[in-house]
């Protein structure tokens, strides 16, 4: 997870959105059928980022179907859609999560024959351009087929957004509770994710959504 940041000082404002970012990627991991397991969520400030949702591979991956890249992709979306259904609004925290979610849909697109309008054609990494270089030296297709993968690039993180609005919405007491143990205990076990999401769906029915949150 990288070196814990103990001198940066958060706003209660932070901490919550932070909180529920984080949430977002947790939920979406437990809860999508081809996803790696979920380990561990923390909010506490480490290396470069800010909170950090952790998955292990059951085993070692030497392929990876189109499913389990579609449900990487929700999950990368998890933390900026909850916090817009949570605040109405988007933040700065996502940049890192969008940046990868559409390398990983142009991969899709370009090398992995992913995309039914581009078809089975791949191309390798486009060359990387100088100053004085041009641009199309380093590019192996046109300006149309370009314009056809942006699209269908596109196309793919909005459909894989919309998953993720929908899978949230419908668990939004669960994204609640995981946010809310977050706050109060900062780290939490990929288990005790689960157990908060059976206790949201109403199967601890003893138990208070305040008494739910907490992690024993």
């Amino acid at each position: 997870m990288g070196q814990k940041r103990d001198s940066l000082a958060l706003t209660n404002d932070e901490k919550e959105a932070i909180a529920y970012h984080e949430a977002g990627h947790a939920l979406c991991a437990a809860l999508l059928p081809n996803t790696d397991p979920l380990h561990k969520v923390t909010i506490i400030p480490s290396g470069m980022a800010l909170g950090v949702t952790m998955q292990l591979p059951e085993e070692e991956k030497h392929i990876y179907r189109q499913n389990y890249i579609e449900d990487s992709l929700t999950v990368r979306m998890g933390g900026r859609v909850a916090e817009e259904i949570v605040f109405g609004v988007a933040s700065t925290g996502a940049n890192n999560d969008l940046v990868g979610a559409t390398e990983l849909a142009r991969k899709m697109v370009r090398e992995w024959g992913m995309s039914d309008e581009v078809g089975p054609m791949a191309w390798g990494n486009q060359s990387q351009v100088f100053l004085g270089d041009d641009l199309m030296a380093g590019r192996e297709y046109s300006d149309e087929t370009a314009r056809v993968i942006d699209e269908e690039v596109q196309k793919i993180l909005v459909k894989q957004e919309m998953a993720c609005r929908k899978l949230l919405d419908e668990n939004r007491n669960a994204l609640d509770l995981i946010a809310r143990a977050l706050l109060e205990h900062e780290t939490i076990s990929g288990d005790e994710v689960t157990r908060l999401i059976k206790a949201a769906d109403g199967d601890s029915n003893t138990e208070s959504v305040e008494d739910a949150a907490k992690v024993d």
